[in-house]
């Protein structure tokens, strides 16, 4: 199926943005290419698929879509129908490229706007602060924090007993990503009694009731951000410190390495199936994929998700601490050094260039052959994860022109990476 929010939903929310002109949900020309998106989409092509699959495989329109969703899972290798799909695909890539101007993406030279956090919720938050010291809280400043997507982040200035306090507020919104604050918070306290340097955990809220959302405040981070061969190196240095510290950091759960890589297979694929609105086939082809090729490169270790250059921040004092752990879990290494070379790091330097730096750095030696699988695995991991933003647009508790760019051309970015490997 062509991934895709209904017309009402797409003017209502282009109507919303001008009417409100609120640089939190996105500037006036995040809007203008997401208007150009909606003008040349045109009509959804699904139901016109659905016949056309149907016909293939002798069933009917009303299922085609999962006959084909559990053909290309049980036979992710060539194939007439997978061709078709990949066309389908292309096509749907195209339609979306004005999307993909829209996305603000994570470059560490974006310049993002200042904007104040909401009094209402500000109000709402100090209150909350108030029962927890026993005594009245006062908030000086409260700015949104930008670059972030999994979180709404803000940057606050308390005062508590007559002292001054920085901290980070971090609310969720609405499971973008499938990340939650529990899991953040007990990877970050189980990394931080373990000795890796990450925030402390000042406060959690988790049921939502203050907020609408669950959220954490942690302890501002001091520090910059740093692209220098001497920070680079450094950071390359904390993802190779953290895949040793134990695993028991932050579970305490006894698998093999085969089990653990199924297991975060089947919990992707299950995290697309809940937001999809429709099976899409090379989700499931590339999950087919997977299970046949991929394969631990070592044994288990905690896994980032997210490494690269905007995750650490370099104090002269406190040295580097690494940022935003909602995508934390046990998985392979290999995970997080295909993300950091071949995809987060790309803005830095060349691919090729991270490779040499890596050997260099923490002798790293990884074959063609697992660059290529765990390359796969990430862009199968961001096809799935992405799809959770066309969620959050849709329910439009604080909808922005990103979530809309991320869950549909940032979504297809990622899929159409996917099957240029496993489709090859």
């Amino acid at each position: 199926m062509s991934v895709r929010v209904d017309d009402q939903t797409l003017t209502s929310a282009i109507a919303a943005a001008h009417a409100s002109a609120d640089i939190a949900h996105g500037d006036l020309s995040q809007w203008a290419g997401i208007e150009r998106y909606a003008a040349t989409r045109g009509p959804d092509p699904t139901p016109t698929r659905a016949a056309e699959i149907a016909a293939i495989m002798a069933v009917g329109p009303e299922v085609a879509y999962q006959a084909a969703a559990q053909f290309l899972l049980e036979h992710p290798g060539s194939s007439p129908l997978r061709d078709l799909f990949v066309r389908w695909a292309r096509e749907d890539f195209a339609t979306a490229e004005p999307l993909l101007a829209v996305f603000t993406g994570h470059g560490t030279d974006v310049e993002h706007p200042t904007i104040s956090v909401d009094p209402r919720e500000i109000e709402l938050l100090a209150g909350w602060l108030s029962d927890q010291y026993g005594s009245p809280v006062t908030i000086a400043r409260a700015e949104v924090i930008g670059g972030g997507f999994s979180r709404r982040m803000w940057r606050v200035t308390l005062s508590v007993h007559g002292l001054s306090r920085n901290v980070v507020v971090r609310v969720e919104q609405g499971g973008m990503f499938g990340t939650r604050s529990d899991t953040e918070v007990m990877a970050m306290r189980g990394l931080l009694a373990a000795g890796y340097r990450v925030p402390e955990i000042v406060h959690v809220e988790a049921t939502g009731e203050v907020l609408g959302e669950p959220f954490f405040i942690m302890e501002e981070v001091r520090g910059e951000v740093r692209l220098d061969d001497e920070g680079l190196n450094d950071i390359i240095r904390s993802v190779d410190q953290l895949h040793r510290v134990p695993i028991t950091a932050i579970e305490t759960r006894s698998r093999t390495p085969e089990q653990v890589i199924s297991d975060n297979i089947d919990g992707w694929l299950s995290l697309y199936r809940e937001h999809a609105q429709m099976p899409i086939p090379l989700i499931e082809q590339g999950a087919g994929w997977l299970r046949e090729h991929l394969k631990p490169t070592g044994p288990s270790v905690i896994v980032h998700g997210d490494a690269g250059p905007g995750n650490a921040l370099f104090d002269p004092e406190q040295g580097l601490t690494v940022l935003d752990w909602e995508f934390a879990h046990v998985g392979d290494a290999a995970e997080d050094w295909a993300y950091l070379a071949l995809i987060r790091g790309r803005r830095t330097m060349s691919p090729q260039a991270w490779k040499h730096r890596l050997t260099d750095t923490v002798g790293l030696q990884l074959t063609d052959e697992q660059w290529r699988d765990w390359l796969a695995y990430n862009h199968f991991r961001g096809a799935c994860v992405n799809l959770t933003a066309l969620t959050v647009f849709r329910q439009g508790r604080h909808r922005t022109a990103d979530q809309l760019a991320i869950g549909i051309a940032v979504h297809l970015r990622f899929l159409g990476q996917l099957i240029d490997i496993t489709c090859a």
